[in-house]
């Protein structure tokens, strides 16, 4: 058995998605560059959103204080 044999069925043990592999080998280049970049934009819109919510859970929450008359 080969190394490359064998490799391939350490990554199926590990649960690679092998398909996934063989069909992104399918796309040209460029194709492959852009799948990437939208990859990446979502990944930053991610941790955007994570930073911002972590801004506003950190806010101190606004306090409505009521005297009896």
């Amino acid at each position: 058995m080969g190394n490359a044999s064998k490799a391939i069925e350490e990554a199926e043990r590990a649960g690679v998605d092998l398909s996934l592999i063989d069909e992104s080998l399918g796309y040209s280049y460029e194709e492959r560059a852009i799948h990437h970049q939208r990859a990446l934009n979502m990944a930053l819109e991610f941790e955007r959103a994570g930073r911002e919510l972590r801004e506003r859970s950190q806010q101190p929450a606004a306090v409505s204080v009521r005297f009896a008359t």
